[in-house]
């Protein structure tokens, strides 16, 4: 009987030892599927993309002029013809922000700027009480504005551009304030990722209050070598 356990033991130290030897057996998966295909040789792995994201504010009144769906609702939704259209008037739509960059393929291109603009602001005055016109001070207020934009470009095939972005900024509203009152203004911050096609202008996001609706544009080309 303790033969046959001996036996049994030898046995089972050796299936161990062949075991350890040999390593655990894993399956092949996801990362290791990436790794390879990074491998591979990427005929757009020296190509340059440009990426331009424009922000432009349309008056909700313009576009329901258009036949524009006030919900999005297809086939009426908007889209960057309608934009198009709004643009030949200026009191319809304006571009009020815009930004571009280039990297190259799988690359991360960032562009920023910082702008400090002084606007003239009223301010009633102390008088005495024997004047009859009341005195108003002049004085410069500053406002800062910013901008971010990063992209990461990857080349899917000759004419579908893939890209990941992220756009913040911030505007003055076009309509002049009130005596004595700053001017309105409005902060953004877009961030996703969307297939482009090659050259052409799609919108990626959007904000709308009561009157008008802000959109995000982008477009993706590769430059030519």
């Amino acid at each position: 009987m303790s033969k046959i356990l001996r036996n049994i033991l030898i046995i089972v130290c050796i299936i161990s030892c062949v075991s350890i030897a040999a390593g655990p057996i894993v399956k092949p998966n996801v990362r290791d599927q990436a790794r390879k295909a990074e491998l591979i040789d990427d005929p757009y792995k020296n190509s340059t993309i440009l990426v331009e994201a424009f922000v432009v504010e349309v008056r909700l009144s313009a576009l329901y002029d258009l036949g524009v769906s006030p919900i999005g609702e297809k086939p009426n939704s908007v889209s960057i013809d309608n934009i198009l259209r709004c643009l030949q008037d200026e009191d319809n739509a304006r571009i009020i922000s815009g930004a571009k960059v280039a990297s190259q393929q799988r690359e991360r291109g960032t562009t920023e700027s910082e702008q400090m603009i002084y606007l003239e602001q009223q301010k009633p005055a102390k008088t005495s009480e024997e004047s009859k016109k009341p005195a108003v001070v002049r004085s410069p207020r500053p406002y800062k504005f910013n901008k971010s934009f990063r992209a990461s470009a990857n080349i899917l095939a000759h004419n579908r551009i893939y890209v990941s972005f992220s756009f913040t900024g911030n505007s003055m509203d076009k309509v002049p304030a009130k005596d004595g009152m700053p001017p309105d203004a409005v902060n953004w911050q877009w961030s996703g990722t969307v297939c482009l096609e090659r050259g052409k202008a799609s919108i990626v996001g959007a904000t709308q209050d009561e009157e008008k609706v802000v959109f995000l544009i982008l477009c993706a080309d590769i430059r030519d070598s």
